[in-house]
C-alpha cells in the first residue's frame, strides 16, 4: 500500500508480507555514484551511515541493534545510497525510529572513515590479483569511461586517499535534497506503520532537487583492448556494447534474447552450449544483453574464460553465433523457452520481507510497478517473437568492443 503523502521528492511504501515474523525497513536516497563529486564518495557515505549517529557511536549502535536481533547495513550503488534494517516484526516501530536517527542524524566519524577507506583500498588491491575481475574492470572502462560506471564503485586508490568524513556528509546532504524512498515490508499492521510514517514525514527535508548528470559514455569506444593480468594460465575475453536503459521499450525483448543467448541458469543458451559444451573452447561462457540497465544504458556482454591457445577460436565462435542470431533470429521455441524461464522465476523473487522491501523501493525509484507480479507477467507475455528478432540488431559483431586479459608469461 502507499503510505501517507511524504514531503516533495520522497515516497513511502508499505506492504504486509505473510510468513516469518520479520520486518524489512529501507531508505534509498537518490544520487548514487553517478552523482558523486569524487570517485568513491557515495561508497564511503553509504558505509558510514551504519557507523554511528550524533546520539551514539558505532559500537553503541552495533550493540543496540544486535541486542534486538536486528541487522543494520549501509550500502551504496550507482544510483542510490541506502540504509537497511532487518528486525523481528514486533520491533518494526523501533526499527523505523532508528532508521530515522541514522538517516537524519549521522555522525560520519573520522576514525571509521579512515578505516573504511583503508578497507576499500585493500578490496581494490585484492581484485587486482583476480585476472577475471581486472579484465572486467578494463572492459567497463572501455565501454563507459568517463561515465562513473566505467570505474569501481569504491573509487580508485588515489581518490580514496583524499576522501574525508566531510565528503560523506556533503554527499548525504545533497542526497537528502534529491529525495528518496522509504519502504517497510513484513508481518506488520499496514495502517499502524502508515501512521508512524506520517510522523516521520514531518522530519524529512523536502527533496526534488535536480540530479546532476555525469559525463556521457564514449560514442565510439576503443574497438579492442588487451591487458596483461596477474593470472598465470587463463585468458579472459569480454565482447560487448552498450544497449538500452530501463525506460527503453525494447528492454523486455532484450531480456528474452539474453536467455536465448546464455543469461539463464546452468549451461543453457547458445553461447555456453556451443563454446563450452559442444566445442570445449572455454571453462566459463556466459552472455547478457542489458546488464546493469537502469537510468543509464546497460550492456551486451559475452564473457569467456579460456586458454590462451584457444582464445582466437573461442572469439570467432562467439562472433559466429551472434552473426547467426542477427541473420536468422531466434526460433519460436527458443523465445517460448526463455519466456517460461523468466516467468517461472518470478514467484521466487517475492518470497521474503527483504525481497519485497527492495522491490517496493525499486518500483518507486524507477516509476515502474516491478513489485506487481501481474504487471511483470503481462509485460513478458506481451513480447512477440518478431520483437525479440528485431532486438537481435544489438548483437551485430561488427559493433562490438573487445577486452582481452592475457596471463603473464615466463
Amino acid at each position: 500500500m502507499s503510505a501517507p503523502a511524504p514531503p516533495t521528492g520522497w515516497e513511502f511504501r508499505v506492504r504486509r508480507v505473510e510468513g516469518a515474523p520479520l520486518v524489512a525497513v529501507r531508505a534509498w536516497l537518490r544520487g548514487g555514484a553517478r552523482a558523486e563529486a569524487v570517485p568513491g564518495q557515495c561508497y564511503l557515505t553509504g558505509r558510514l551511515l551504519a557507523e554511528g549517529t550524533r546520539r551514539r557511536d558505532w559500537r553503541t549502535l552495533a550493540e543496540a541493534t544486535e541486542s534486538r536481533g536486528m541487522v543494520l547495513t549501509g550500502t551504496s550503488g550507482f544510483e542510490t545510497h541506502a540504509v537497511a534494517l532487518d528486525a523481528l516484526a514486533g520491533d518494526w516501530a523501533l526499527a523505523l525510529d532508528w532508521l530515522a536517527e541514522i538517516l537524519l542524524e549521522p555522525a560520519f566519524p573520522a576514525d571509521r572513515a579512515a578505516l573504511l577507506c583503508r578497507q576499500a583500498r585493500a578490496e581494490l588491491a585484492s581484485l587486482a590479483d583476480q585476472a577475471d575481475a581486472t579484465t572486467a574492470r578494463a572492459f567497463l572502462d572501455q565501454l563507459y569511461s568517463p561515465h562513473p560506471r566505467g570505474r569501481p564503485l569504491q573509487g580508485t586508490e588515489e581518490s580514496l586517499a583524499t576522501l574525508t568524513p566531510e565528503h560523506a556528509a556533503e554527499h548525504h546532504r545533497r542526497a537528502l535534497g534529491w529525495g528518496g524512498v522509504l519502504t517497510v515490508a513484513g508481518l506488520i499492521d499496514e495502517a499502524a506503520v502508515a501512521e508512524r510514517l506520517a510522523g516521520l514525514a514531518a522530519a524529512l527535508p523536502a527533496g526534488g532537487d535536480p540530479l546532476p548528470e555525469p559525463p556521457a559514455p564514449p560514442a565510439t569506444p576503443l574497438a579492442r583492448r588487451e591487458i596483461v593480468t596477474r593470472g598465470h594460465d587463463q585468458a579472459h575475453l569480454f565482447l560487448g556494447r552498450l544497449t538500452v536503459d530501463q525506460d527503453d521499450p525494447e528492454l523486455p525483448a532484450l531480456a528474452l534474447l539474453g536467455i536465448v543467448l546464455g543469461a539463464g541458469s546452468g549451461l543453457a543458451g547458445r553461447i555456453p552450449t556451443r563454446i563450452r559444451e559442444r566445442e570445449g573452447l572455454a571453462y566459463t561462457a556466459t552472455a547478457e544483453t542489458a546488464a546493469g540497465a537502469a537510468r543509464d544504458r546497460g550492456r551486451l556482454v559475452c564473457y569467456l574464460g579460456t586458454s590462451p591457445a584457444t582464445l582466437s577460436r573461442a572469439e570467432a565462435a562467439v562472433r559466429e553465433e551472434l552473426a547467426r542470431l542477427v541473420a536468422e533470429g531466434p526460433t519460436p521455441a527458443e523465445v517460448e523457452e526463455a519466456r517460461s524461464y523468466l516467468l517461472g522465476r518470478e514467484p521466487f523473487r517475492r518470497e521474503t520481507a527483504r525481497q519485497w522491501a527492495n522491490l517496493l523501493a525499486t518500483a518507486a525509484l524507477t516509476g515502474k510497478p516491478v513489485d506487481d507480479p501481474a504487471w511483470v507477467i503481462a509485460r513478458l507475455r506481451g513480447v512477440t517473437h518478431s520483437e525479440v528478432a528485431a532486438a537481435c540488431r544489438y548483437l551485430d559483431p561488427s559493433a562490438l568492443a573487445v577486452t582481452v586479459g592475457l596471463p603473464v608469461t615466463g
